[in-house]
């Protein structure tokens, strides 16, 4: 086929192949960690690390982790516990690099937390066909490492309590499930 096709066919061929690895589901193993544990909700690049001031010099870290086209789209649970709340703000489909894209496209805020441990993330789109999947109910128990979403490209914000440590640094590759992201003190 390849020989004789002419070139819609050869480039029909080419999306096809782009597209069963954009939205590959591999396996991972989830590490044995300790109890504490952190892993990454997303695969992609460590963007930025920073310490937030909340109320009253209470701090604390937030991490962007940067998804791109050629990272697995799946989307996995931080750690054991429950699902606080969830919540699907449909918006644009803008690049990154616009003033506005932080603002105005697609989001989905998830508030992960049992007893004192809580993790707040922000998946962010960017320039994507599909929008974000979230199959995650409010007060459902999930599993560390379990799948929970889908987003094709985009930013996922994560941010940890003051009582966390941090074993990622900027520029770091992460893979969901498996990278550990931190502790939590």
């Amino acid at each position: 086929m390849l020989i004789d096709a002419d070139f819609l066919a050869f480039l029909s061929f080419l999306l096809v192949l782009v597209t069963l690895w954009i939205y590959r589901n591999p396996e991972r193993t989830v590490p044995y960690l300790e109890k504490n544990s952190i892993v990454s909700i997303a695969d992609g690049t460590i963007k930025s690390i920073e310490t937030l001031e909340v109320d009253k010099g209470i701090d604390r870290y937030k991490i962007v982790i940067k998804t791109g086209f050629l990272d697995t789209a799946i989307l996995r649970v931080p750690f054991a516990c429950e699902v606080q709340s969830t919540e699907l703000v449909h918006g644009a489909r803008l690049s990154s690099y616009t003033p506005l894209a932080n603002k105005l496209n697609e989001q989905s805020h998830i508030v992960f937390g049992q007893d004192d441990k809580e993790i707040s993330v922000t998946h962010t789109m960017h320039l994507a066909s599909v929008g974000i999947k979230n199959r995650l109910k409010t007060k459902a128990p999930v599993v560390q490492g379990m799948r929970y979403g889908l987003m094709v490209k985009g930013e996922t914000t994560v941010v940890l309590p003051a009582n966390s440590r941090i074993a990622v640094k900027v520029g770091d590759t992460v893979r969901a499930g498996e990278t550990l992201l931190g502790f939590f003190s």
